[in-house]
């Protein structure tokens, strides 16, 4: 009966062998006495395998690591905690490290009449609501319609005494990409 070779573990991490031409040579091993098995596995400092066998042969796999990206084509160097990678311009790879923009809480306060609107600065029309906070969420008694202007906010609905009202924005794309 024989036994097929999935990975080989080394200090703990298991290391995938998925080369065809060393499955087919190192995945069989038998379990008879007389069979040609792994006498020993090195890691090489360059990160490839050397597979040593009990007939004396020996095979090396490629670098377990994969080949190196080219330097400004993969993540650019820097960056801090909580920091997030976007496109600095269209073109292609142009990447840059910034901070996140946090989403923009707008507090009505007490309200006891729609339509109301509410300077906000920072708001822009491609902002849309993530959050709706009531102090009395049963005085909202329709559909409620949060629009967004250039530094305002217009809250239209229906509501039957007063609630205090506070709604959280976020740009759309960093919504539509959750």
């Amino acid at each position: 009966m024989s036994e097929y070779i999935d990975n080989v573990k080394l200090n703990g991490i298991s290391i995938p062998l998925r080369d065809s031409d060393a499955q087919e040579k190192i995945a069989r091993i038998n379990r008879q006495t007389t069979g040609n098995g792994i006498e020993s596995a090195v890691m090489n400092a360059d990160y490839t395998l050397t597979l040593n066998f009990t007939d004396g042969t020996s095979y090396t796999t490629p670098s377990l690591r994969g080949l190196p990206g080219a330097d400004g084509y993969g993540l650019p160097a820097g960056g801090s905690t909580g920091q997030i990678l976007r496109k600095h311009t269209a073109s292609n790879y142009d990447v840059e490290w910034s901070n996140p923009k946090k989403p923009l809480v707008v507090d009505f306060g007490t309200v006891s009449s729609l339509p109301i609107t509410k300077s906000a600065g920072g708001i822009q029309h491609d902002m849309v609501a993530i959050a709706y906070e009531f102090s009395d969420p049963k005085a909202i008694t329709g559909i409620l319609t949060v629009t967004t202007g250039d530094g305002t906010v217009t809250l239209s609905g229906s509501i039957n005494g007063s609630s205090k009202v506070k709604i959280t924005f976020d740009s759309a794309d960093a919504v539509t990409a959750i």
